[in-house]
This record gives C-alpha cells, structure tokens and sequence, in this order.
C-alpha cells in the first residue's frame, strides 16, 4: 500500500500540487526522503517550534540534509526583547543557510514570513576564527561589545568574554566556551569545549547591533525615547526600531525562492493568521501608548511561493491514502507490550532516558526486533507494515544544572558590616600613596560621615550587611562601644544556641529505630518508572535519606528546594523503601488544597504498585474518614496523606515508620506540640521550599541532617520577565495571549480594596470567563475553596493579594500580573514569578507600576534586578538574601533570628560557624611592611572585577593555585599583584600561630607582635631565636632579620612546621 502510494503522489508532484493524508509522526519525513528528487529543495512549514525542530532531526536521521530554523522567543513589535540564546540560534541557522548544504528548510509560519537581517550584514556583523589566519586582535574587544558580550578580567561566563594578552576566552548562549591563542594576529590555537578545533564562527547573539554609533542614530531620530521610555537603563524591545539601523530583508534572500511543503495545513493557516494578527496588535499598543516604532511591514512580509505538497497526519478528502498507523510514545510502563507486538520488524527508537535505552536493548532481541537507536526528539511514532518498519518516540524534558551567581561584588552604596567597626556604607576602591609607596584600601562610611579606610587584607573580616524584609539599620559611629557589645551579645547567645542543637543532637544519635530496608525489586522498579533524568541534588539526597533509613538511628533529615524542584520524588521514594518493609507512611501537609496536590502526586507516581494511598482532610465525608481511620488502624492503608487532621486523638496506626511533614514551619504550635509526640523514635523527613542559605546548611549539617535541591526542574521553559507602566491595553493584551493558548492567569495586587473591580473588569473584558478573588481577610476554609477551584481548572483567572506567593503548583497556570509593582519586595516578586513557568508552556511575569507615581531609587533597583534575573533555574543569590533569612528564622527561631538582623546574615553566619566549629576567633592580624601590595589598575581596570579578585584571594585556601591559574590565563603578574599574594599568605602563617601584627622596625628588622594564645611552644621558641639570631622580648615580640617578603615567610613557616 505504501509503495502503491507513494507512486500515485509522485505522479501527482509531476503534474503539479499533492496531498498526502493518513502520515502520522515521522512518517511525513520518510515520505520527502522518498520523493527528496521531486520535491528538494523546499521550505517545510509546520505550525510549532517544537514539532519543527523535532521533524527536521527526523529528516537528518533518515539521511537527508534539513536545517531548523528556528523563530525568535518574542514577536515583532513586542515590548520586551528577545532572549540572547533565541537571537545566536537564528543567526547561526542563517549563516548555515547561506552554505547552502540543504534539501529541506524546517521552519514555523513565523520563521518564513518574519523578515531577517540582510546576508552581507550579518556576516559582517559574525566574526569568524580559523586556524592559521589572521584577526584584527586590538579591535576584538569593541567588536565583542556590538555582539552583545561583556568584557570581564576573570574566567568568563556566558556571554562573557577577556582578551589577556595574547589569549582569546568566550563563552556562547549555548555555553560553548572557545579558546583564541594568537601569535601575533594570528589565529594559532583554536578550541571548543577543550577539543582541537580548526573553524569557529561567532554570530551575533542581538539583532540590534550594540555599538555607540548604532544606537546614536536611534537617539537623533527619537530624542524623548531616553526620557520616556528607555526603562531601568536599558531600551526594552527597541528591535522594533531596528529598521532604522538596517532594512530588514525576507529569509528567501538566503535560500532564494523555494516551494512550500505544509504539514499539517489547517493548523499552519490558523498559526500564520495569529501571527500576523498579533503583530498588527502589537502595532496598534505602541501607537496608543506613543511608544515610537517602525511599521510592521519593516518586520513582516508576506511571500508568495508555489505549494508543492500538503502532509496531514490523518485521511482527508482528495488526498492520497497511505493508510498508516500511529504508534504511542513509549515509557517503561508500556516498553514492553509494543516491542512484542512487533516481532521481526526494523524499529527505530528515539529516546531521551538511559533507562528506556537500556530496557529497550534487553527487550529487542527476545522478541526478534532489529533496534536502531537515536537520541533527541521526533515528531512521533507509526508503523509501516508492509516493509516491517516501525519507528518509536519518547518524548521527555530533562533538566539543566543552573547557572549561579556572584555574590561577592559590592556597588558603591552597599550596606556592609566591618568585623571590629561594624555596619556602615561601601564607598568603593581608593588608592592611597603612603611613605612613597601605592596601596589599595576599601572605603566604608560610618555614622556622622567618617570615614573608614581599610586595608585589603582585610577584606575577609567585611561581610555584606543583609537584614530581615529589607529594613535599613542604623549606621555605626566609629570608635563607639555599642558594635563590641552587640557582638559578643550574638557570640554568647549563639554558644548557648549550638550546644542546645548539640544536646539535641546527641539525644537523636542515642535514639533507637528500626533498619528500614525495604523490598530491592519493588523498589528498583518503582526507581525505574520514574519518567525523568534525575538531577545530580535529587540523587544525592535520595542516597542521603535511604542511608538514614537503613540506619538505626531514627532519621530526622530536611529536604530543601524551591517548588518544583524534585522534593516530592525524594520523599516518595522514601515512602516506598518504607512500606515495602512492612511499616506504614503518613504524609502531612499545612493546607487541604496542597495535601490533595500530594495525594494526586502519590496516586499517580504509586500506580500499578501494591500500595493503598487514601486521603484525610475536610474534603472526605464524615463517614469516609470514619472508614479510612478503621482501615489505618488494621494497617490496611500504606500511605494516609492530610492536614493537621492527622495528628488528631483518634487517628491511630498499626506500625507507622515514616512521617514526611511538608512546610513544618506553617503549622500552628499545637499541631507542632502534637507533631512532636507523633514523630519519637520513627523516620521523619521535613520537606520546605522556602531557601536557606548555603552557609547556615554548612553550619548546621553537624547538628541536623540537611539535603538541599538547587537544581531547577525538568521541562522548564523558564518565566519571560516584562516591566512596564500599568495601561489597559497591556492589561488586557497579556491575559488574552494566555488564555488564547488555555492557560490560566494570576492576577496580584496588594491593595484588597481594589481586588473586586480588577475581577469585575477582568470578566467585563473576557466574557464567559470565571474569575476568584483570595485575599488574607478570608476565612481559611474560604481561601481553599477558591484556590481549589483554580487548581482543579475550575477558574481561569485568580486575583489575590501576594497570598500566593508561596503554595500551589499550578503548571496550566503561566501568566502572572502584578499591578502597583513597585510596592512589592524583591523577594515578594522573585516568589511571585515562581507561581508560573512551570510546566512545558514558557511563562510570562508582567510587572506593571502606576501611571503617575514616580518610581523611588530602590524600587528602579529592585524591578531592573527582577529583569536580569535568569530565565530559568533561579540561582541568583541577591534577589534571594531576604528569603535565606525567612529560611534561617525557620530553622534558628525568632530570638536568633532578630540578631540576624542586627549583625546581618553574612557575619551571622560567620559566626555561627566559628560557634558550631568550636573555634575561637584569634583576631584578625595587622601587616605593615613597606612593599606595595595591591591590585594595579592596568592590570584589572573594573571596580568590580579588582573587588572580586580580591575577594577570592582573601578565601582562597590554596594562595599558590591561585596566582599560577590568574598568571596562565593573562600571561604576566605585575609585581606590587605578587606581593600582594605574598602578603595573604603571610597573614594566614601569622595567624596560625597566633601573630597579632607583622610590622617592619626603623632598623630594618621585622617585628612579629605575638597576641595573648601564642600557638608556638617555649622550647621551640628559644630554639628558634637561637636558629634565626632573633631576640625574644617579654612583651611576647620577636625580632628577625629577614632578606624579603620571601624569606619572612619561609622563616615563620619553619617555626610553624616545626
């Protein structure tokens, strides 16, 4: 039949256009490899990025040549940019176009009509690396600059690069990192992700060139645009005036005119008129809001090529009838039974999980099946009987490990806290010339304007001032009492702190359990059927939590992750070693509505598996709660999962063995008390969402068992980030786009009064849509009824209050608006933009301010914070410090918690460490040596970068590593950089044993100042003096003749080893 079909559409083709139906998946792509004579070269146009990038690895793996194009992430004319990584893809697919290597173009409806920039001006724009040529070195870094890289002194990141030398480093959207090394201006070493290569091209990851002169062009034809509407610093969606830069030119001038094959033609068609319609409203918002802008033909065109062939999955009328069949996406539930169906035939399985590779090797020969084996995405699967030919799809996301931020660089105007003068304003990097000599010094502000200058060896005694809910805390005089007795406040009560955790934790180390080991193969298969790749957090603290379990010692672990982010796995694993031991789980949560999303999450991951999972809460009848109390207390349910209801008198287990409580700190005291009681000599697991910082985790992990999951989740998307003024249009324009695709919206406004007219409008200008209200002056039960609603689907849109800022995982719901943004905490909007973005679907976070209201200076900050955050993954760490000390007040308690505010988190939690290692701070050690020591400004011209640098060295505990690594990478260390190093290392030696300050006499001899703990023997002492022919004085003072800074420190590591 296929055959016979296949002959009918070539004689079609012949004669002019074809239909083809009944080409389900993948098999359209064996089709124009079939008929690749008749029909190449062609455009192929199918309506999704994602069916389209899938179709052309399709086409690549039956053979033939096809290149994705793929659309930008944003339309024409929209008021937000397109992302970097969208803009570098397209661009590389153009220039790959321009090779002209190809049989088919697999592209969307908003690829082909969306014009593109010219051929020579791309080229001139991409900058090309091949071994053996040459390259204008000294103009790199301004052409950098116009591709949308920043220049950085360090190991670059993405989109970051540095030129040291003779050493060319950068890193791509894609995260390629690509080594230059040139002799001279030539190229000589080239590599890519640390393998040889001979050939690089760089496109540029803008559309908008960001040169002076480029954008100057746009300032002289549109003056007021830096008045009105460049927002936060930064010219959001100025595309739209990128005709002014250059005329935009049709794709087919790279690929000249080619025929058109359309799969899936209804859909096409609806696509393009959506894309076309969406641009013209675009168009007509910027006009009403007087936002200037190129028309939109400058960005569309409408092309007209002939259509050659028309591929429907399924029969239609006056098309050819392969007659093919579909064949479902495989996982490892149904693995099995599709591979047996398919005796003797030649399958090829694209897959995205080991684990399905794996058991589809074992399956394939026992059945008689020829395995061909690809990774990647398809288009889907189908059979083609008359041949034996079957072709098979997984289609799964897997997760990507995040990107983190830096935290240690300071602006001027930071907050900071000083060890011994306490808090007080960063000013910035001074250098000062003293007895002849250049030095750096760190200038901080304190109360009644003085000044403090301090060293840079120092550095390690400054912390970043971080205190609770944004409050600014009053300055400190230098030279005043009040910064020393508060720290020894926080230092005595943080000793009395750790030795209660320590007490604590001793009584849970004596504390006798049960080994829970479970069923291997049940619990192996249930492993097994587990749809996604793990992440590296989450199998770390599956191993973490399954060693507990097997221990004696009673577990009492806390899983901590932002929603979403694998915590419900951990934890369901857990369930499952503890029931296939024999002993029952219950599971509870601080809401009704979120302990139904857990019992839904249980029912669906436990099925197919002997375990009974029932719910408790007020969403069961009396008499069901009566029946399900009966069956927990003959142990005929596994898993029970509910509220606070759960710890009531009359819920009694047979063998409880695990108890997983999730957002402990939610739950009122007596539900605590009651807790308590519950959980004494039985596995319990703590699950939160609410992030705490890294290093009370270090801190802490000697006195609680603590897993943390920074991995983001899979199938992310990500949250696009949009800030504008509040206008109706936008308003309405963002809730359309959402519900356009079947999502749901959350609409936020702190403001309770204004809640009802924002739901009143919201139906007024969508009709037929149902809209709740929840705000904190409800009755709880009320709050649950409409939250439940939203979740079960029930209401597309939910306005509130921030009451949602933490709570349900809504996947369907991906367009979150705030309106009167500026009122809003950084941390309030970063939880906020987590409520959407979480399923498959991209998310959008639209933060409007009010018409009117001047914007003050830390609301600008916060908003331009909340644009740089990144797309996906979170990780960055500033935008988080308020949440960390929610976190840390969770784990520490309310009386620790105010001292966090009072010394600010960083310093507390140096203190606390110093507290929980048990180790008296010795003081910090004063150098005065008359050898420039320093940063020179030739060598790291940024502020910033020279901040972080000297950051690095004051932690580093490997000085000697650093400066080879920081000499391999810029070619040369500039002296007064060497001392520098020499000078920590100094200090570290000095400060082991137990040296206040290193000073150099008027004689020329060093004088090495002991403090009150001299870590230094008195026999070693005197053989020492003896050793170096130094003088000891009484007032615990030695006196060495030393050559250099290299000698004083051989000679005081001597009396350290000795």
């Amino acid at each position: 039949m296929f055959d016979r079909a296949l002959k009918v559409l070539s004689g079609q083709l012949k004669e002019g256009t074809a239909k083809a139906s009944s080409l389900p998946g993948a098999s359209k792509a064996l089709v124009l490899k079939k008929l690749k004579k008749l029909v190449a070269p062609s455009f192929v146009v199918v309506p999704t990025p994602q069916l389209a990038d899938a179709f052309a690895q399709d086409l690549n793996r039956l053979g033939v040549r096809a290149l994705f194009l793929p659309p930008l992430d944003v339309l024409p004319l929209d008021l937000s940019s397109p992302l970097a990584r969208s803009q570098y893809l397209r661009h590389r697919a153009l220039l790959e176009l321009l090779e002209g290597e190809f049989d088919y173009v697999v592209l969307t409806p908003e690829s082909l009509y969306r014009r593109v920039l010219p051929p020579e001006f791309l080229i001139e724009l991409s900058l090309e690396f091949k071994r053996g040529e040459t390259a204008d070195v000294s103009g790199l870094p301004e052409r950098f600059i116009e591709l949308g890289f920043r220049r950085v002194d360090s190991e670059p990141e993405e989109l970051e690069f540095s030129l040291k030398g003779s050493s060319l480093e950068f890193v791509t959207p894609l995260g390629e990192r690509v080594v230059v090394e040139f002799f001279g201006d030539e190229v000589e070493e080239l590599s890519v992700n640390g393998s040889p290569a001979e050939r690089f091209i760089l496109p540029p990851a803008l559309e908008l060139p960001q040169s002076r002169e480029r954008l100057k062009e746009i300032e002289k034809l549109y003056p007021e645009l830096v008045e009105r509407h460049l927002l936060l610093g930064e010219l959001s969606g100025a595309e739209r005036l990128l005709p002014e830069v250059v005329k935009l030119v049709p794709v087919t001038e790279y690929t000249g005119e080619l025929p058109l094959v359309v799969v899936e033609p209804d859909q096409v068609r609806a696509v393009t008129d959506s894309f076309f319609s969406q641009v013209r409203e675009n168009y007509k918002l910027l006009e009403r809001e007087g936002i200037p802008s190129a028309a939109p033909e400058e960005f569309v065109c409408e092309l007209e090529l002939p259509q050659k062939l028309f591929l429907y999955d399924k029969k239609v009328k006056n098309a050819v009838d392969f007659q093919l069949q579909p064949l479902p996406s495989v996982d490892d539930d149904n693995l099995k039974e599709v591979l047996k169906g398919l005796s003797g035939y030649r399958v090829t399985l694209v897959y995205q999980t080991e684990t399905l590779r794996e058991e589809a090797e074992k399956l394939a020969a026992g059945y008689g099946v020829e395995l061909e084996l690809f990774k990647g995405d398809s288009a889907g699967g189908f059979r083609l009987d008359v041949s034996k030919r079957a072709w098979l799809t997984e289609s799964l996301f897997v997760a990507q490990a995040p990107k983190k931020e830096d935290v240690t660089a300071l602006e001027p105007g930071t907050l900071v806290v000083h060890r011994d003068y306490g808090i007080g304003i960063f000013q910035g990097i001074v250098s000062r010339e003293i007895g002849g000599k250049t030095y750096d010094f760190i200038e901080i502000e304190y109360a009644g304007g003085e000044r403090l200058y301090a060293p840079f060896t120092q550095i390690d005694r400054i912390y970043r001032y971080t205190g609770y809910r944004g409050k600014t805390p009053k300055l400190d005089k230098l030279g005043g009492t009040s910064w020393k007795n508060l720290e020894r406040r926080v230092k005595a009560s943080l000793v009395k702190f750790a030795k209660e955790l320590a007490q604590l934790y001793k009584e849970r180390k004596s504390a006798v359990g049960e080994r829970l080991k479970g069923d291997e193969a049940l619990l192996r298969e249930f492993e097994r059927r587990f749809p996604y790749r793990l992440t590296p957090d989450q199998s770390k603290a599956i191993r973490e939590v399954y060693r507990d379990m097997e221990s004696e010692r009673p577990m009492d672990r806390l899983i901590c992750g932002d929603v979403g982010f694998g915590k419900t796995e951990v934890a369901m694993r857990a369930a499952m070693k503890a029931v296939t031991s024999g002993k029952q789980v219950a599971v509870i949560a601080p809401t009704t509505v979120l302990a139904d999303q857990h019992y839904r999450t249980f029912r669906k991951r436990f099925k197919g598996f002997p375990v009974k999972i029932e719910m408790l809460s007020r969403f069961k009848s009396k008499k069901e709660q009566r029946e399900i109390l009966e069956k927990l207390k003959r142990g005929e349910v596994d898993i029970v999962i509910g509220t606070h209801r759960l710890t009531q008198d009359d819920v009694e287990f047979k063998d409880l063995g695990l108890l997983i409580i999730d957002e402990e700190h939610r739950f009122g005291v007596k539900t605590k008390e009651k807790l308590t009681k519950l959980k004494s000599n039985i596995d319990v697991l703590y699950l939160s969402a609410t992030p705490i910082p890294r290093t009370l985790y270090s801190a802490l992990s000697g006195f609680r068992d603590i897993s943390l999951i920074e991995t983001p989740p899979a199938g992310r998307r990500g949250t696009k980030v949009v800030v504008s003024r509040y206008s109706d249009e936008l308003f309405k324009a963002a809730i359309e786009r959402e519900l356009a695709r079947g999502g749901q919206v959350f609409i936020v406004q702190n403001d309770i009064s204004k809640l009802e007219e924002i739901k009143e409008k919201v139906e007024r200008l969508f009709p037929g849509v149902k809209v709740g209200v929840v705000h904190g002056q409800m009755r709880s039960s009320q709050i649950e009824k409409v939250m439940h609603q939203f979740f079960e689907g029930e209401l597309q849109v939910l306005v509130s209050t921030a009451i949602v800022e933490s709570g349900l995982d809504v996947p369907t719901a991906n367009t979150l608006i705030v309106i009167g943004a500026e009122r809003f905490g950084l941390s309030q909007l970063y939880q906020l933009k987590g409520r959407v973005g979480r399923g498959v679907e991209k998310g959008y976070c639209y933060l409007f301010t009010t018409p009117g209201v001047k914007l003050t200076a830390e609301a600008v900050k916060r908003l331009e914070a909340m644009k740089k955050l990144a797309p996906l993954g979170g990780g960055f760490r500033l935008a988080l410090k308020d949440l960390e000390i929610r976190g840390a007040g969770t784990l520490l308690g309310p009386k620790q918690s105010g001292f966090v505010e009072s010394v600010g988190l960083d310093l507390y939690m140096k203190l606390f460490e110093e507290v929980a290692k048990e180790q008296e701070e010795s003081g910090d050690v004063k150098i005065n040596l008359p050898y420039e020591a320093f940063i020179p400004e030739d060598f790291v011209e940024d502020p910033k970068e020279k901040l972080k640098l000297y950051s690095q060295l004051a932690a580093s505990a490997n000085p000697d590593e650093l400066l080879e690594k920081l000499k391999e990478v810029r070619g040369y260390l500039p002296d007064p950089l060497v001392n520098l190093f020499k000078v920590m290392k100094l200090k570290r030696i000095a400060k082991e044993l137990g040296v206040k300050e290193v000073a150099m006499a008027p004689s020329g001899r060093v004088i090495i100042a002991f403090g009150d703990e001299v870590a230094v023997s008195p026999e070693r002492l005197v053989e020492f003096v003896k050793e170096s022919g130094g003088t000891f004085t009484p007032d615990r003072k030695l006196y060495i003749q030393v050559k250099d800074l290299d000698d004083l420190i051989n000679t005081l590591s001597s009396l350290k080893e000795s």
